[in-house]
């Protein structure tokens, strides 16, 4: 994976983290950001091989509110997923996005919000060398990872849009 122009290593590493932890259950290939003919592209997309419409999206980082809503709109069968870096950065993004999101709560539940614990992503950042070797060691409760010989470890916080308008559930798991 190579940076874009301004792209910061943190946005790199969180595109790093959620393939890592999307592509042993994504839908089919995981690919890194594709053109997938609309305004915005994604950080990582599944699309449907007979269609090309969007299956699943994550957008990574910083992602304006109003920009999620127009991909919820345009892209109403995929599961939408923000990666945020820590589970509370994720919790206040998803209560400032839910007034831009489409109604209904099968298009919302659809949209998640996900995040890590304290410090994960800096200490990733903090391991990341010219070449890396990555070792993923489990995506279960506990998302571990051996990046360049340094063992990181996370729970998954994941919010569903559904839950902020008063329906679904939260999934989350320990820190």
């Amino acid at each position: 994976m190579e940076s874009r122009a301004g792209e910061s290593v943190r946005h790199i590493v969180l595109k790093i983290v959620a393939y890592l932890l999307f592509a042993p259950t994504a839908p089919g290939p995981l690919r890194i950001e594709q053109a997938v003919g609309q305004r915005h592209r994604p950080d990582l997309v599944v699309t449907d091989p007979a269609s090309g419409a969007v299956v699943l999206w994550i957008d990574c980082g910083q992602i304006e509110t109003r920009r999620l809503g127009r991909i919820a709109a345009s892209n109403p069968g995929a599961l939408l997923y923000v990666v945020k870096s820590t589970s509370r950065e994720a919790s206040s993004y998803a209560e400032s996005a839910v007034r831009f999101l489409p109604e209904g709560g099968e298009r919302r539940d659809r949209i998640r919000f996900v995040g890590f614990r304290d410090g994960f992503t800096d200490d990733v950042v903090a391991a990341v060398r010219s070449r890396n070797e990555i070792v993923v060691r489990s995506v279960g409760d506990l998302f571990e990872v051996d990046w360049n010989g340094v063992r990181l470890v996370t729970g998954v916080t994941e919010l569903r849009a559904s839950v902020i308008f008063g329906a679904g559930e939260t999934v989350s798991t320990p820190s």
